[in-house]
């Protein structure tokens, strides 16, 4: 699309509706940095600023024919607004779960590792509920059901080196979420 940055917003919805590429990135590229700003002032890393702006952009791709956009840009802050107040109110289910299971283990020190086990493990189920759809699938089918990665690979159709991505940033993201709970916790 030439001179796509000539466009108004209200043109390159229009145009993303009738499934334009080129319209979609040209809105990506006007709005995705301001996007990222807004949501790294608000959360506590990069990378999750950076997953939040990059789930906007495919919200709006995916739900283009079935939402009604009057301001583009509005809707892009809103999206985005939506999400950190998602994560905020995740992260806080987190904390709260961390806190039972540090104050039952208190209470209770005969059935500690149980009950350690079993809280650890919806947390890490609660982590990866947020992961990609085939992050997730991989992360839960390999780690948490002990599949071997090529059979996780073979269940859902993907090579084995696209499963180890998969797994590779499911972990990356456990570990980052986990890691910084511990750390507000317990530091």
């Amino acid at each position: 699309m030439k001179n796509a940055h000539l466009h108004q917003d209200s043109d390159l919805w229009n145009l993303i509706k009738a499934d334009s590429i080129p319209a979609f990135n040209e809105v990506y590229s006007r709005y995705w940095e301001v996007l990222f700003r807004m949501a790294y002032k608000r959360l506590p890393s990069k990378e999750i600023a950076e997953e939040i702006v990059q789930d906007t952009f495919i919200i709006l791709w995916e739900k283009r024919h079935s939402i009604e956009v009057t301001t583009l840009k509005s809707y892009l802050f809103a999206i985005t607004r939506y999400a950190i107040f998602h994560y905020h109110a995740r992260q806080e289910t987190i904390r709260t779960r961390m806190q039972e299971m540090a104050a039952m283990t208190q209470s209770a020190p005969d059935i500690e590792a149980i009950v350690n086990a079993r809280l650890l493990l919806q947390l890490v189920d609660t982590i990866a509920a947020e992961l990609p759809e085939k992050s997730r699938l991989v992360f839960a089918d390999n780690k948490l059901k002990d599949h071997a990665l090529s059979e996780s690979a073979q269940s859902f159709n993907i090579s084995v080196k696209t499963a180890e991505g998969h797994l590779t940033r499911a972990l990356k993201t456990v570990r980052l979420k986990l890691g910084t709970l511990y750390t507000t916790l317990f530091m």
